[in-house]
Formats: structure tokens, C-alpha cells, sequence
């Protein structure tokens, strides 16, 4: 998908879109965009609600992919003077992209940030024109197991999952090139991310796709493709966020998601506000309220997610840490590579899921 190309919306965007730069926000909430399913239920009574009660400020939460389409279309959108949403979550290489087009993104006031302090600088994208993502949140997609099939066992390394001939044609992954798998797979099998960086490990790592392809049940690419293949048993293994399966989990749903013993993958969600949003105040305060210690420990203990604070600035304990984030090796994502090359990565993806 070319940079350039214009796109029709996403449906998801519709509900949200009749509202120009030029309108009156203080009429309407602040719409922040969330990962649909159990992810946007959390989000919504355990951040969003906490933000109206103690500002007054009313948060419409909608939700949205992470996939190139939603990007696209919030690209799209602010070109046509629209505003499909006030903050949505992106990843770094997202946020390259939109960069690169240029207007798409505006920047927020490191002044209205004050617990921005607290964050490293991994999880602060700045360019030239200011700050224009924060990063608020991590998650690791981790391997999670159908325990009914299993035994109650879980299963607990990548090479077992991808060599052992237990799991042919039950097993689920990422359908996208974007997700996680090629840097797991590079780093599982190869010298890890920088393999990604050369025609020659771009080589190896798809040869080793093309390889497990023919193992592989499901290819999802929305989360909820993945939980019915779980509920139903056809899949018993795969790539699935760590945060989501252990939310499923309370919710009765017999899977189970370990740190792989070889590397776990971790993604980071940052806040990004389009330009065409009239309402940066109430976004910043949003974002501030976000990087709270409070905030933070309800990311962990209700979300299920990593907080992006430094363990000594909360109050979780260590196994609260630990059913949320990893001592082991983490692999995170070869962003610069999945922007410089996005275009032959999605060819080469393609055809090695097609062939």
C-alpha cells in the first residue's frame, strides 16, 4: 500500500467522522481510538470512565485495528479536513509513516505533559516538529495454548511450536508481515533483528516462513479470529497478545500464555493526536493521565498490560511485574526496516503465504 494512495475509510471510522477541524469541540467528547474486544471493555471502565469521573471531560472510546488500513484511513481522513478521532494508538513505525506524508500528525506541548518525565526515551517519538507520540503502554504477544488440548499443559518455546509435529495444522499466527513474527523468527532462528536489515537475512527469514507455512491452521489478522479457533479447539497453539489471552482467561476461556523460553515480543502503544483535532488540551490531559503510577498499575493489574514506568516509580509487586512482563529476552520491533521496507516486505509476504 503506497503512501500516496488514498483509501476509503475504515467502517470503523465512519461513526466518528462528521465533525471538521473548523466545528466546535467543546460539544462533543473526546474520542479516543482503542483495540476492540476485551482490550477496549478494560480501556474503557478502568482509564477512560477514571479520566470523566475525575475531570468531567466525557471519553468516547471506539474502537480500531493496528493494521495499515486504520493508519491509512486516519491519513486519509485528516487530508480531507476531517476528524475521525482526537488520540489514537500507533506504533513507532506508524508514526514514521505518517511523519513522512507530513500534516497528518500534531504535535503535543511537552509543557502539558508533566509525567512525561518519567518516561525513557524509547517511549517518546520526536522529530523536528515536537513530540508526536507517547508512548503509554506495551504488550507482548507471547504463545498461548488451548489447555483442553493440551492436557492443561502449556506449551512454551517457539521451535517447539514451529518444529514439533504435535501441533501441523493447529496452529494460529499473525496474517500480517508488521506483527511481530518475522523479528521472533529472526531472532529464534538467526542473529535476531538485525538479519532484517540485509537482502540476505530478508532471504533467510522467509525461507524459514515458507518453511512452517504449510503447519500453520490459522493466519488471523483481528484477535477475534484467533479466540474462536481457540474456543472451538481447532487451534491449540500460536501468536497471541499476552494481555488478551489472560483477560479471555478470567473470562472462563481455557488458554494459557507463557514467555516463550527463546524470546517474547514486545510491542509499545503510543498516543498520537491528528491534526484535524481541535481538542489537544483535553488530549494531553488524557495522555498526562495516562503515564500516572495509578494509571500505570491499572494497566497491569486490570489490563493486563506492561506499564512503560520504571518498576521503583509503582507499587506493583514483583509477581504482579511478572505476570505482565518478562526478565527474559525481549525482542521488539524492527521499526525503521518495516518503514524503509514496507513495500517489499508486503510482497515478499504475500508470497510466501500464497504460494
Amino acid at each position: 500500500m503506497k503512501r500516496r494512495t488514498l483509501l476509503a475509510l475504515p467502517a470503523a471510522l465512519l461513526p466518528s467522522i462528521g465533525l471538521s477541524a473548523d466545528s466546535e469541540s467543546r460539544s462533543r467528547p473526546l474520542t479516543v481510538s482503542a483495540f476492540g474486544g476485551v482490550f477496549q471493555e478494560a480501556f474503557t471502565r478502568y482509564v477512560a470512565s477514571k479520566f470523566t469521573d475525575e475531570t468531567g471531560i466525557v471519553v468516547k472510546v471506539v474502537s480500531q485495528s493496528l493494521d495499515d488500513t486504520w493508519v491509512f484511513g486516519i491519513a486519509n481522513a485528516v487530508r480531507n479536513g476531517l476528524a475521525p478521532v482526537d488520540l489514537t494508538i500507533l506504533t513507532r513505525a506508524q508514526i514514521i509513516r505518517l511523519e513522512r506524508i507530513g500534516g497528518i500528525l500534531q504535535p503535543f506541548r511537552k509543557a502539558n505533559l508533566t509525567n512525561l518525565k518519567g518516561l525513557q526515551d524509547e517511549y517518546i517519538n520526536q522529530d523536528m516538529g515536537g513530540v508526536t507520540g507517547v508512548g503509554t503502554m506495551a504488550w507482548f504477544i507471547n504463545l498461548v495454548t488451548n489447555t483442553t488440548a493440551t492436557d492443561g499443559l502449556s506449551v512454551s518455546s517457539w521451535r517447539e511450536v514451529f518444529e514439533s509435529p504435535n501441533y501441523n495444522d493447529r496452529i494460529g499466527l499473525q496474517g500480517f508481515y508488521n506483527g511481530g513474527l518475522l523479528e521472533t523468527l529472526a531472532n529464534v532462528y538467526l542473529d535476531g533483528n538485525s538479519s532484517l536489515a540485509t537482502d540476505a537475512g530478508l532471504r533467510e527469514v522467509f525461507a524459514i516462513l515458507r518453511k512452517i507455512k504449510p503447519r500453520i491452521k490459522l493466519w488471523w489478522t483481528g484477535e477475534s479470529q484467533m479466540e474462536q479457533g481457540l474456543r472451538s479447539g481447532d487451534i491449540v497453539t500460536g501468536m497471541y497478545p499476552h494481555d488478551v489471552a489472560l483477560l479471555l482467561a478470567e473470562k472462563g476461556l481455557p488458554v494459557a500464555s507463557v514467555f516463550p523460553k527463546e524470546c517474547a515480543f514486545m510491542g509499545v502503544g503510543y498516543f498520537a493526536c491528528p491534526a484535524t483535532s481541535t481538542q489537544l488540551s483535553s488530549v494531553e490531559r488524557f495522555v498526562d493521565f495516562c503515564l500516572r503510577p495509578a494509571i500505570q498499575m491499572e494497566y497491569a493489574r486490570k489490563m493486563k498490560l506492561s506499564p512503560v514506568l520504571p518498576f521503583d516509580d509503582m507499587s506493583l509487586s514483583q509477581t504482579e511485574f511478572e505476570t505482565v512482563s518478562t526478565l527474559g529476552k525481549v525482542v521488539t520491533p524492527a521499526s525503521q526496516v518495516m518503514v524503509d521496507r514496507a513495500s517489499d516486505l508486503q510482497k515478499m509476504w504475500q508470497r510466501a503465504l500464497t504460494r
